[in-house]
């Protein structure tokens, strides 16, 4: 089952693959461009893990490290 944080502003969504193992995800929050509708977010960043975790927390903490990264923010 799906797991989601909240943190920082940001939502992580951790999930289970195939092989058992989890990944997770967020989305870096981006201003709406003038005009854009409710639910356009073309622009949006995708912030993931690259290989899987033996359990959500552990993924989720994964996507938590890239967050805080000063270069993740800017």
């Amino acid at each position: 089952m799906d797991q989601i944080v909240l943190y920082k502003g940001f939502r992580i969504r951790a999930y289970e693959e195939w092989s058992g193992l989890w990944l997770a995800k967020t989305k870096k929050p981006v201003g709406r461009r003038p005009g854009a509708g409710d639910h356009d977010d073309t622009d949006a960043e995708y912030i993931a893990t690259p290989s899987g975790h033996p359990t959500p927390e552990a993924a989720i903490d994964f996507i938590k490290q890239m967050i805080d990264s000063p270069s993740t923010t800017r």
